[in-house]
């Protein structure tokens, strides 16, 4: 009687492994049944074997989690090695990537794009992720099962339209939280100050300076600079923080009345 084959396991490349963000996506897949790979220059965290580049050509998955000052040069030697299995990243601005999307289509690729909305400590039961069409829905659509059964908020959307929508939300509280952070150390205030004598919307402040000022700076730095909406977005803060110079000291307070009440009605 013949024995029954074994079931080799799916395999996942994962470059850029070492990272912050790296390393839990490695245990994430790993529970999940891969046999996970690490090609990351930096080395290869414990428990899990290295790989090289070489590898993406026959494994079944690639992640790309390189930093995002290096994600599109990792793409780019991902697909000249002409993988067969599904590639796709992690990266925060895609804007570097959409040539490259482009190419690994005409190559025949399976290629999306994916954004945690979130960082590489938090738990993943209701967060918020991205999945991003790069022009192969099929391709998407495996990238948003292979996260499935993990609590997540699954929302799919166009690569080409991720920088727009992520420089208006990420990028905008990023800004707000540099901003503030920036005047609080102006304005004399220090964290030995709270205690006691701070508001519930002064907490809430420093809740979202306080990441952001723990974050990489060059990882800050690239959030914005890398990602084509940035300037405006600053702009269209600068003219708002104006305005409402206007509507508190040369308004009647209706029109600040009326202005909020306009706000209510969007936000809501």
């Amino acid at each position: 009687m013949r024995k029954p084959k074994r079931r080799t396991k799916r395999t996942l490349l994962l470059v850029g492994g070492a990272g912050r963000m790296g390393r839990p996506f490695a245990r994430l897949f790993r529970r999940k049944g891969f046999a996970v790979r690490i090609a990351d220059p930096a080395g290869v965290p414990r428990g899990f074997p290295a790989g090289t580049l070489d590898d993406a050509a026959e494994a079944d998955v690639v992640l790309i989690a390189a930093s995002l000052d290096h994600a599109a040069a990792a793409l780019a030697a991902v697909l000249d090695r002409n993988p067969t299995g599904l590639v796709f990243d992690i990266a925060s601005v895609k804007a570097p990537l959409l040539p490259l999307f482009s190419r690994a289509r005409e190559g025949g690729v399976a290629i999306a794009s994916a954004h945690p909305m979130f960082g590489p400590d938090a738990r993943l039961s209701g967060r918020d992720f991205l999945v991003l069409d790069a022009g192969d829905k099929a391709a998407a659509r495996r990238v948003a099962r292979l996260f499935a059964g993990e609590g997540l908020k699954i929302r799919t959307m166009p690569a080409a339209e991720h920088d727009r929508w992520v420089g208006r939300t990420m990028g905008f509280a990023h800004l707000v939280a540099l901003v503030s952070a920036f005047s609080l150390a102006e304005l004399g205030i220090s964290r030995d100050d709270v205690d006691g004598r701070a508001t519930t919307t002064f907490r809430h402040l420093l809740a979202l300076v306080g990441p952001i000022l723990d974050q990489d700076p060059a990882l800050t730095r690239a959030i914005q600079t890398e990602n084509p909406e940035a300037p405006s977005v600053i702009d269209h803060l600068a003219e708002q923080v104006e305005a409402l110079r206007h509507l508190l000291f040369e308004g009647d307070g209706l029109r600040l009345e009326a202005r909020l009440g306009a706000v209510r009605a969007a936000l809501r």
